[in-house]
């Protein structure tokens, strides 16, 4: 059997994840595939479209032993380090809600069926905790790793509420952190401010634009179906 993340991991995570794969969806698409290029002493991620600002080292991925180190943990950087120091949150945030992955320096991610998208997830989950616009990796050491930068500048946009993407970043995001989906779709819920009636087989969300979106569950908690009802 395949490993997989803590429940608590997976609790917040599936809390935030429909609205996190949003924004990154948003900030790939304006971000573009350019090249880029990163000063951690100056927070800065630079390429022909301009400069972004507020950069912040969140961690690395190898390849090798597919383990991932935090940047605070990292001896060639440390806590103090100007790229760093914001991320320190991250480990604040799982000390408070019990979240290891969070915690400690470098989990083994080998026993996952994809290592390198387990990274993927950890990087853009912990970076939700600092807010900000998005999760930019590129490789390291010829390949053999990535590193992952969360990005907060402001010029960057957020992600508004989409009813039609709705059912997409839903079942999205439940593929990602399948153990309640229910908490998937209310923490999406609750992310943009929709008010929700919750049964026994289903969660009615109504949106800004007073559209409807209705979400059903089989008798074993799973989603069955989310379906956009147009305002009456």
């Amino acid at each position: 059997m395949s490993a997989d993340f803590s429940p608590e991991l997976q609790s917040y995570g599936g809390w935030i994840a429909a609205a996190a794969i949003q924004q990154q969806d948003l900030f790939n698409e304006v971000v573009g595939p350019d090249s880029l290029q990163a000063d951690l002493d100056a927070r800065t991620l630079g390429g022909e479209r301009g400069v972004l600002r507020g950069i912040s080292l969140l961690g690395s991925f190898s390849e090798l032993d597919r383990t991932w180190l935090w940047g605070w943990a990292n001896p060639g950087f440390g806590p103090d380090a100007p790229a760093v120091a914001s991320t320190l949150a991250i480990r604040e945030f799982g000390e408070r809600h019990g979240i290891s992955e969070f915690t400690t320096e470098s989990p083994d991610l080998s026993g996952f069926d994809q290592p390198a998208q387990a990274a993927i997830t950890l990087a853009i989950t912990a970076g939700s905790v600092l807010g900000g616009r998005g999760v930019w990796s590129t490789a390291i050491n010829e390949g053999r790793g990535h590193v992952y930068l969360h990005v907060a500048d402001e010029q960057l946009p957020l992600a508004g509420f989409d009813a039609v993407a709705t059912p997409r970043l839903l079942m999205t995001a439940i593929s990602v952190f399948p153990a309640d989906h229910r908490q998937v779709v209310r923490g999406y819920f609750h992310h943009f401010g929709l008010q929700y009636d919750e049964s026994s087989n289903a969660i009615r969300g109504t949106s800004p634009n007073g559209s409807t979106v209705v979400v059903e569950f089989d008798e074993l908690g799973r989603v069955g179906n989310v379906s956009v009802q147009p305002k009456a």
